[in-house]
């Protein structure tokens, strides 16, 4: 995170840093993706199933989160299964939903 003592250009990189991650999360799969993985988490083979979306489609998204710093991955045996990195993003989602009139982020797991 930029502080001020980066000035210009450690603020330009906070914003782009934070352009990824909400470009991430402006994806529906994603952002399902990322309700599901609260408290637990979830492995691919599960959010498969719910979400309705092939393997290789779930592992892309993952991919992408991943990359993000949003969610980790977990082995369980011969299973991947993926967890928030922070709690915070369950907050941030939390919001939005409370923000959106979309439910409550609990009902979806």
């Amino acid at each position: 995170m930029a502080t001020d003592t980066d000035g210009k250009h450690g603020d330009e990189r906070c914003c782009e840093d934070m352009a990824r991650v909400f470009k991430a999360l402006a994806n529906p799969t994603r952002l399902a993706i990322l309700r599901r993985a609260l408290g637990d988490g979830m492995c691919v083979g599960d959010l498969h199933e719910c979400l309705g979306r092939s393997q290789p489609n779930i592992s892309q998204h993952l991919a992408v989160l991943r990359d993000r710093g949003l969610v980790e991955p977990q082995r369980d045996g011969n299973r991947v299964c993926y967890q928030l990195v922070d709690e915070r993003i369950a907050e941030l989602l939390a919001f939005a939903e409370e923000l959106f009139g979309c439910g409550d982020i609990t009902d979806h797991k």
